[in-house]
């Protein structure tokens, strides 16, 4: 490490670059996703409506990725993220319109986030592809650990810019505050010089090549086992976003007017903070053996947190037990995407993390829609699901030490880098 301690890799610029453009394309994204759940309800009073919506925009990640990767791979990343930031930019603009003229419809808010959702799932491939190649090998593993601190880090800043705009202006303009993230993440994309491509087969077809990324992922043990392991985990522990806005109305009481979007927002903010917390700790760890100790017991938290996230009665109390939820799941994904990254060639890196993000966002798209719905049960209640769902992740992580491949990290990890170039 220089001394500059966690944030050693932002000494390269295009690096530096992309890092901040991550921060405000995901700031951007949180931010809708709390905007777009709250309206959605004041709009139609359906969590089955706010759990819709939120699948919407990450759905098309299980058409869109597998492409997104071979674009990734076939074309200049740098151009690729660029294009994909210009689009994303318009359509936050479009979506600001619409709801500061009042005329916004529930089904215009669904449209535009599958088309938001097609935009990030070409984005997000990309930006894992690039990373690597914008810091030496060596730095790979802070490098991934910052980028993922950056994403998570962003589930605060996102809510928290949103707060004084909906308190003093209203939440209809609150919208344009990922108009101008999104404006800001384009400057700095715009400016990234270091080309990088991947290698795709011109004598084989496009679905061979489309293939490489999924092949790789089921025929490479080690790689197969953290990708299944960390699908449960976002399943179970990851797709709660529906649930926030029902939580803040039913237990904190945050019932009318601007609370219907400050509630959600707050919760977000704490998750968002222990995101922080959580990969700045992950980016100080050397050693292979404590990385996979630590995939072990972070996955184990991420199941225990929402347990007792859910049983919270007050704003302060959920926003604390909120930040341990967001500390240990932010640094179980960084661990999981840093193995997945530095064990794939950099040959087929964007299809393997095109493939890898579409199966973690595709279970999240569908296990947010379910929530949504079960939300309206006259039964279901935030406690019970969550500490059901919880309790099952738990279990999952306690069976994965009968699994060989899962065993063998948990006591050794893997190297810091394998296929880093």
């Amino acid at each position: 490490m220089t001394k500059l301690g966690f944030f050693t890799s932002l000494v390269y610029p295009d690096y530096r670059r992309l890092w901040i453009a991550t921060g405000c394309a995901q700031s951007a994204s949180w931010a809708l996703i709390l905007l777009r759940g709250a309206l959605v309800y004041n709009l139609t009073q359906s969590n089955a409506w706010v759990g819709f919506v939120t699948m919407a925009a990450h759905l098309p990640s299980l058409v869109v990725t597998p492409f997104a990767g071979f674009l990734a791979d076939r074309l200049d990343r740098r151009r690729v993220l660029t294009v994909t930031y210009s689009l994303n930019l318009a359509h936050n603009v479009i979506l600001a319109l619409l709801v500061l003229s009042g005329q916004v419809t529930a089904w215009q808010i669904l449209g535009l986030a599958i088309l938001n959702g097609c935009f990030r799932a070409t984005e997000m491939p990309t930006n894992q592809a690039l990373l690597p190649n914008l810091v030496p090998p060596s730095r790979l593993l802070n490098a991934v650990a910052l980028n993922q601190l950056m994403q998570q880090g962003a589930r605060m800043l996102g809510p928290l810019l949103l707060v004084p705009v909906i308190h003093f202006i209203g939440h209809e303009m609150a919208f344009f505050v990922s108009t101008i993230l999104y404006a800001i993440g384009w400057t700095q994309v715009a400016r990234i010089r270091t080309a990088s491509r991947g290698t795709v087969e011109a004598t084989r077809g496009i679905f061979f090549n489309l293939a490489a990324g999924i092949g790789y992922i089921y025929t490479h043990p080690l790689v197969f086992a953290i990708m299944i392991l960390t699908v449960l985990h976002c399943a179970l522990t990851m797709a709660y976003e529906a649930v926030l806005p029902y939580f803040a109305r039913s237990i904190l009481g945050m019932t009318t007017g601007g609370d219907l979007f400050k509630g959600p927002t707050y919760l977000m903010i704490g998750v968002g903070a222990g995101g922080i917390v959580g990969n700045l700790a992950l980016a100080r760890v050397q050693g292979d053996k404590m990385r996979g100790q630590l995939f072990l017991w972070v996955g184990l938290a991420s199941g225990l947190a929402p347990m007792v996230f859910g049983s919270m009665t007050t704003v302060s109390q959920a926003m604390l037990t909120a930040a341990i939820m967001g500390a240990s799941t932010a640094a179980f994904m960084t661990l999981s995407h840093g193995m997945i990254q530095a064990l794939a060639p950099d040959g087929i890196r964007g299809r393997v993390m095109g493939a890898n993000t579409w199966h973690a966002q595709g279970t999240m798209a569908g296990f947010n829609a379910i929530n949504g719905v079960l939300m309206d049960l006259p039964w279901m209640t935030v406690p019970i699901l969550l500490s059901g769902t919880g309790f099952i992740f738990v279990a999952i992580m306690f069976g994965s030490l009968l699994a060989a491949h899962l065993r063998a990290i948990y006591a050794h990890g893997i190297p810091a880098v394998v296929h880093a170039r």
